[in-house]
């Protein structure tokens, strides 16, 4: 019996150890099939956000403070807290929109998440018609030039106008080759009337809506009367008359031919002969008063009227024809002329202010006061002056 005894002892000793190792291996498989053996940590143990933090910041943009884990009181979805179900209803799809109000430059987004890389603005306004010449805003490149000048009108007949006034803002008047007179109501120009002589007109202007006056070639002038234009008969004919200028319905005056002037009085016109050899055709005159008048011309020749008589005032260093001149009082003053040469009047002398960058002849100048003008002339060349300096304002043509 003991021996049986001490046999059985010896066989389960030895066979001990594999029995344990069998038993480990069969643990260690269960443990590596269900995950680490580590023992686990508090999620976020050294600081992190609760989902309730995140609930919050989704819905008011309430910002939060990263703290350290500590075990919830209750079960998700129960109580005061959030579940993850009601986080997720909360996400906003990627295609959703955000509108602003309309026109606005700014306006709130809400809080949320926004998978979306790029945003867009989508407003029926946006379109090339809306926006400035040459100006992309969000992908559209504009076409709309109201910042400048634009095509109004081609007249019908589709003849060179060389001269325009204007009564009223319904009330206009133009005037070009082959005697043809165009009138605008408010809303259109159409043709008003041809001179029974077709020949050419230069110069128009106007002193009330029922008195106009109009020149061209061969001495002609004509006159409006509120309804019809006629040929003014006894005027000597020394030439083509380039430009007309009326201080009243009872004094003007017209130039052209060298040597030449012609004064209206109220009743009829009468010549006069200008002093001095260098003479020239005479482009452009501008009356300050009945004593006080200027006129521009050919060579760069300057004249002045002092009430009794024209003369040659003085000759630009440049000598370049002069196509225009406008004055804004007896002691400012603007004259235009070829290659873009700008010249201005300080009181007692006329002195070169300015070269056009684009070196265009500028055909005629207009100001509305000491400190804004206009110039236009080659290849649609508009120029605007703000008080210091001329400046290219558009260009329309080619």
């Amino acid at each position: 019996m003991d021996r049986h005894i001490s046999m059985i002892r010896k066989y389960f000793i030895n066979a001990l150890p594999l029995t344990l190792v069998a038993m480990l291996l069969t643990a260690v498989t269960v443990l590596a099939a269900s995950g680490t053996t580590d023992a686990p940590g508090a999620p976020g143990s050294a600081s992190s956000y609760t989902l309730e933090d995140i609930y919050q910041r989704l819905v008011n943009g309430t910002a939060a403070s990263q703290s350290t884990f500590s075990e919830p009181s209750v079960a998700p979805g129960t109580g005061s807290m959030h579940a993850l179900n009601d986080i997720y209803s909360l996400i906003p799809d990627a295609g959703n929109d955000v509108n602003g109000a309309q026109g606005s430059k700014t306006f709130n987004i809400p809080d949320g998440i926004y998978r979306s890389k790029s945003a867009s603005c989508n407003d029926s306004d946006l379109i090339a018609a809306n926006i400035r010449h040459g100006v992309n805003i969000f992908g559209v490149t504009g076409i709309y030039e109201g910042l400048g000048w634009v095509l109004h009108t081609t007249t019908e007949e589709r003849r060179d106008l060389l001269s325009v006034d204007i009564v009223s803002a319904t009330d206009a008047w133009a005037v070009g080759f082959n005697g043809h007179i165009y009138h605008y109501n408010g809303s259109r120009w159409s043709l008003h009337t041809t001179t029974p002589q077709g020949s050419d007109l230069t110069s128009i202007d106007m002193v009330s809506a029922t008195d106009g006056w109009a020149v061209g070639d061969e001495s002609n002038i004509y006159h409006y009367n509120g309804s019809n234009w006629s040929l003014v008969t006894g005027v000597p004919n020394h030439g083509i008359l380039y430009s007309i200028n009326m201080l009243n319905a009872t004094d003007g005056w017209a130039m052209g031919p060298s040597r030449y002037a012609y004064h209206y009085n109220g009743s009829g016109w009468s010549v006069h002969t200008i002093a001095g050899e260098e003479t020239s055709i005479i482009k452009s005159i501008d009356m300050v008063s009945a004593t006080d008048g200027w006129a521009v011309g050919y060579y760069g020749h300057i004249y002045h009227y002092n009430g009794s008589s024209w003369s040659l005032h003085s000759t630009i260093a440049e000598e370049t024809d002069l196509n225009s001149v406008t004055m804004v009082s007896a002691t400012d003053g603007w004259a235009m002329g070829n290659t873009g040469l700008i010249y201005h009047y300080n009181g007692s002398n006329w002195s070169r202010h300015s070269y056009t960058p684009q070196g265009k002849t500028l055909w005629s100048v207009a100001m509305l006061n000491a400190t804004e003008g206009w110039a236009a002339g080659e290849q649609g060349n508009i120029y605007h002056y703000e008080g210091a300096i001329w400046k290219l304002h558009s260009t329309k043509g080619s």
